[in-house]
């Protein structure tokens, strides 16, 4: 018995089978049959990133944009850089994290010491 069509002869099967004990489902089950699973997700993926949108412009910007403002009086070579700057540029992470530009160059001046056992 090959696992792939007996596991869509079950999954069509519990799904006639929960359609029958919740008949409010039958419109729903319509409309997926005519619009088609995939534009179904897409318009569910519309809406998530509608709702984030939303919840990231009101709520975790303005929350987080003092943190930033603050770590940019910190560290003067510190910034977010753009999309387009860093497919052309990837080094340039390297300013996105707070502090890691002074510790390198305050590293150069550090003279390490060994110490052998």
């Amino acid at each position: 018995m090959n696992l792939k069509k007996s596991s869509w002869k079950i999954s069509s099967f519990l799904l006639v089978i929960f359609l029958l004990l919740e008949p409010e489902f039958v419109a729903f089950a319509v409309l997926l049959d005519g619009i088609g699973l995939e534009f179904f997700v897409l318009l569910l993926e519309v809406q998530a990133i509608a709702v984030f949108g939303y919840y990231f412009q009101n709520w975790f910007k303005p929350a987080v944009k003092p943190v930033y403002k603050f770590i940019q009086k910190f560290d003067p070579h510190f910034f977010v850089p753009t999309k387009s700057v860093i497919a052309q540029y990837p080094i340039v992470l390297v300013h996105a994290i707070p502090g890691f530009i002074l510790f390198s160059i305050g590293s150069l001046f550090v003279k390490f010491d060994s110490i052998s056992v």
